[in-house]
């Protein structure tokens, strides 16, 4: 039994033992945890978090370093056993059928007289919209526009059109079905090689065909399938098949059947098909569906002319005659008029009379290329049409040189 005079000298050691330790915590504290006056309280609490995970890691990897070697192995065992049953469930979970997932409410076909194209519900932000491409959108002035169930879908008089991706969305009121979206396809581990349906209004057939592909590439921006879609799915929604999600959106394919150095050995397809991702920060710009349409028509007048200057060009340097056929052209047929009506075929481009026909239109035509050229960028102010004029400037380039040569080496210039 402890005498009364060891007890009092033990209690007094272990106060003196407890001050010098508070001491020395608030020696610590007071020199090396003087809080930054500028620091926030979010800033301060995010610190002392991490310092105190990097604590409690220090304590763990301290009782790792001293654990025996047997009970080391035995953990070691467990933590492999439960990562082994959890990746075998994983894999072994079936994939959530795509027919079971998508309700045929919710794909929604846009049909005019002159185009064809797809779109679908879904919830966005808290709100429901019709998603669609710009250029499927911008075409649809006076179109028919229903889901595949026959429920015709009623537009208001704006939309939102991203900046940056060939994606339009429509607010609408609307109490049917929507198709679930991914909202990051990092989050939800899409990779390449897995199965997918592009489904929607191939063909312009109104019958929502289910067309089956993999993913065979990811971007920033875009995402590459292998299925075969056609004109008429662009706006289609693309499904994951295991997720029943919709991960990107049905846009456009690009031609690589033109071999180089660089594509001549590869294993892709030739026609390779693309769609816009729905996920990710998305610049959207606000429209009235009136001036969507309206800027549309704009490109698509100006592509259109496009064409027949490069189809006339060509013909007149290469093959020695002009077309006919285009005196009823809606914009360029004023130029061709005198053709039908003075032009003495017979005679071939060589006589006095006929230089002097064809001396006119070569320079009425290539003063209306570079004037319809400047008034076209003008007047487009939608992002993605004006992206598309710059990507045919090299066709308009073509034809004024063909033009040009024509006119110095044939009419005496």
């Amino acid at each position: 039994m402890s005498s009364p005079l060891f007890i009092s000298f033990r209690s007094l050691r272990l106060a003196t033992l407890l001050l010098l330790s508070v001491v020395a915590v608030f020696g610590q504290g007071f020199t090396g945890k003087i809080p930054d006056a500028n620091e926030s309280p979010l800033e301060r609490a995010k610190r002392a978090r991490q310092e105190l995970m990097l604590r409690m890691q220090e304590e763990v990897d301290e009782v790792k370093a001293n654990e025996p070697l047997e009970a080391k192995i035995a953990r070691l065992k467990r933590e492999l056993a439960a990562a082994e049953a959890e990746l075998a469930v994983r894999d072994t979970a079936p994939p959530t059928p795509v027919d079971g997932e998508i309700d045929s409410g919710a794909l929604v076909v846009i049909s005019s007289d002159h185009s064809e194209g797809s779109g679908f519900i879904a919830e966005m932000r808290g709100r429901t919209f019709l998603i669609s491409n710009i250029h499927v959108l911008g075409a649809a002035r006076g179109a028919s526009i229903q889901t595949l169930d026959g429920e015709v879908i009623t537009l208001p008089s704006h939309g939102y059109i991203s900046r940056k991706r060939d994606i339009a969305i429509v607010p609408i009121e609307w109490e049917g079905a929507t198709l679930p979206l991914s909202q990051s396809l990092s989050f939800d581990e899409v990779g390449i090689g897995q199965a997918v349906t592009v489904i929607g209004n191939s063909d312009g057939e109104r019958v929502g065909s289910r067309l089956k592909g993999k993913v065979t590439g990811i971007g920033p921006n875009e995402l590459q399938v292998s299925a075969k879609f056609v004109p008429g799915n662009s706006g289609s929604p693309i499904v994951h098949d295991e997720l029943g999600k919709v991960v990107a959106i049905a846009s456009h394919l690009k031609d690589f059947s033109v071999k180089s150095k660089w594509t001549e050995d590869s294993e892709q397809a030739d026609i390779r098909r693309f769609g816009y991702r729905l996920d990710g920060e998305i610049e959207w710009g606000q429209i009235a569906l009136d001036d969507l349409y309206s800027q549309s028509e704009l490109y698509h007048r100006y592509e259109d002319r496009t064409k027949v200057m490069g189809h006339v060009s060509y013909m007149l340097q290469y093959q020695d005659k002009l077309m006919t056929g285009y005196g009823s052209h809606d914009s360029l047929g004023y130029l061709f008029e005198h053709f039908d009506r003075d032009f003495q075929w017979h005679r071939g481009t060589n006589s006095s009379h006929n230089q002097r026909l064809l001396k006119r239109f070569v320079t009425s035509l290539l003063m209306e290329i570079q004037s319809d050229r400047q008034s076209t960028s003008e007047a487009l102010k939608v992002d993605f049409y004006k992206r598309r004029y710059y990507s045919i400037d090299d066709a308009r380039d073509d034809a004024t040189r063909a033009l040009t040569r024509f006119r110095d080496s044939r009419l005496g210039y």
